[in-house]
Order: C-alpha cells, then sequence, then structure tokens
C-alpha cells in the first residue's frame, strides 16, 4: 500500500515538476478552462439568485382574502386559526372592515367629488379582510393555495395575480436549459482542448514512452502522468473560474442592491456559493481526466516499438 502510495506521489510531483517549467503554458491552459467553466457559472448564479430575489418581492405574492360582509368577530377568528395552521402559508395579517373604511377615508379627503360620494353611503361596503403571504412563488402551488382559501367558510372573494410569477417561472425553467445547453457545448470544447494539450505532451515525450514500452511499463503505467496532468489542469482551472465568480458577484452585487432597494430589501448575491464551487471543481477535474484520458488511450496505442 505504501509503495503504491509514494508512487503515485513521486508522479503527481513529476508532473508538478513540468507544469512549474512551463509554467506560461500551464496558466494559459487553466485560464482557458476557468473562462469556459465561468461562462455557466454566471449563468446559473444569475438563474438561481433571481429565483432567490423573488422571494423578496414580499408584495408581488400577497394574496388577499376577503370575507363576505356579514362575517361576524367569531367567524374571523375562526378563519385566523384556520389560516395559522396551514403550512404553506408564511405570515398574514387582518384588516378590519372598520380600519379599511378608515382608511379609503383618508385616501379621498383630498377628493371632494369622491369624498362626498363616499359621505353619501348609508353604511360601509367593505368587508374584512386578510392578506397572506404565501412560502413559496411558484405559479401551481400559489393556485392550490388560493384554492384552499377560497373553499373556507365564510371566504367570499380570493384574489391572486400569478402572472408574473408564472412568467417568471418560464423565464427561469428557459435559463436552466440554457445552462445545460452552454455547459455541454463548453464541456466538448474543453475535452477538445485538453486532449490536444495532452496529445502535445505525448509527442514531445514519446521516446520516454517508448523506452518505458521497451523495459516492460504497461499502458495503464504509462497512462497515470498525463491524467494527473488533466486532473491537475482542470483543478487549477476550476480554482481560477471561482476566483472569477467572486470578483463578477462583487461587480454585480452593485446593481443587484441599487435594484434590491427598489423592493425596500437588502438582498445581495453571497460571495460563497459552496454548492456551486464544488460542482465546478469537481465537474473541471472530471472533464480534465476524460480529456486526458481519452487522449493518452489513443496516443499510446498508436506509437509502435519497431
Amino acid at each position: 500500500m505504501n509503495n503504491w502510495l509514494n508512487q503515485h506521489i513521486q508522479t503527481i510531483k513529476l508532473v508538478l515538476g513540468r507544469m512549474q517549467n512551463n509554467a506560461l503554458s500551464t496558466f494559459m491552459i487553466s485560464l482557458v478552462i476557468a473562462v469556459a467553466l465561468c461562462v455557466p457559472g454566471l449563468f446559473y448564479l444569475g438563474v438561481d439568485h433571481l429565483s432567490k430575489f423573488t422571494n423578496h418581492m414580499q408584495d408581488e405574492t400577497e394574496i388577499s382574502l376577503f370575507l363576505k360582509l356579514d362575517a361576524d368577530k367569531d367567524a374571523v377568528t375562526e378563519i385566523g386559526e384556520v389560516l395559522a395552521k396551514n403550512d404553506s402559508i408564511k405570515n398574514f395579517h387582518l384588516v378590519t372592515k372598520e380600519e379599511a373604511w378608515q382608511a379609503l377615508k383618508s385616501k379621498t379627503e383630498a377628493n371632494n367629488e369622491t369624498d362626498s360620494k363616499i359621505a353619501d353611503l348609508e353604511k360601509n361596503p367593505l368587508p374584512d379582510a386578510f392578506f397572506i403571504q404565501a412560502k413559496s412563488t411558484e405559479p401551481e402551488e400559489l393556485e392550490a393555495l388560493k384554492q384552499t382559501l377560497q373553499s373556507i367558510p365564510g371566504a367570499e372573494h380570493v384574489l391572486l395575480n400569478t402572472d408574473w410569477a408564472k412568467r417568471l417561472s418560464a423565464l427561469l425553467a428557459l435559463g436552466k436549459k440554457i445552462i445545460l445547453f452552454v455547459t455541454a457545448l463548453l464541456a466538448i470544447a474543453l475535452l477538445v482542448i485538453i486532449g490536444n494539450t495532452i496529445r502535445m505532451q505525448i509527442l514531445t515525450q514519446k521516446d520516454e514512452v517508448i523506452v518505458s514500452k521497451l523495459i516492460g511499463a504497461t499502458n495503464s503505467f504509462i497512462r497515470i502522468p498525463f491524467l494527473y496532468a488533466g486532473i491537475l489542469y482542470g483543478l487549477f482551472g476550476g480554482l481560477l473560474a471561482i476566483i472569477m465568480l467572486v470578483f463578477a458577484v462583487k461587480v454585480f452585487n452593485v446593481s443587484v442592491q441599487q435594484l434590491s432597494s427598489l423592493y425596500n430589501s437588502d438582498f445581495s448575491l453571497p460571495l460563497f456559493n459552496g454548492k456551486l464551487f464544488i460542482g465546478i471543481i469537481g465537474f473541471a477535474i472530471f472533464i480534465g481526466w476524460l480529456g486526458s484520458y481519452l487522449a493518452v488511450s489513443r496516443s499510446i496505442a498508436s506509437i509502435k516499438i519497431n
């Protein structure tokens, strides 16, 4: 076990030494990988944080539950208890008919014509109403909650505008498909780039490969250093991509904070996204390994010993 571990450690040191001797070339390849990974990463951040940003748009997901005009205080209390037990509701508050009536009067005092018409009314025409904030912004879940609220005894009308949510959901779904498509295209491009890089390294070390074969080394043994090279290219590229994304998030946060302030929110993009960063590094290492494996397997097999 120790021999096997020492062998791999020595191989990694050998590959790192070669990369250090060709530092500029190593950096350029890693930079290409980083840029290719940064593009879908930015798309992902945009879609993911746009989805999270909608959770801060409190007024847009508000559901208005208007009660029947003849609903008494006991009925209002019972409906409040039903709402409190509903797991789909984040919070809610009651606006009584008296509060709504006074608010309407206050708003129309500046308009004499409207104010006189309200004064002519013999009684308060406004119902008690609950204003509800849902936990989810998904159109299907909002519609299901609306139907549930409409079925509550004493409920007269439930008002919900889900058009914006449906449009946003469609855009987010399209964004996710674009991310997958772009990632697939860039993965193919990275396989070609890494494969060609490893193939060039094999050609420059062709004599070493031939000597290794002559002394009985197997293709698997010869393949190991080149596989580590691909893995390290992917690792360095992934780390560079994360640095780029963090810098981009810091720049975007300036505009995002300006936008969120319009909705009375302090929302901003977090600099650290562990799930995304681990995914980028893991994907980069896999692409590096796969590209080098395909290239080295084909190239070594084509080298013949005369």
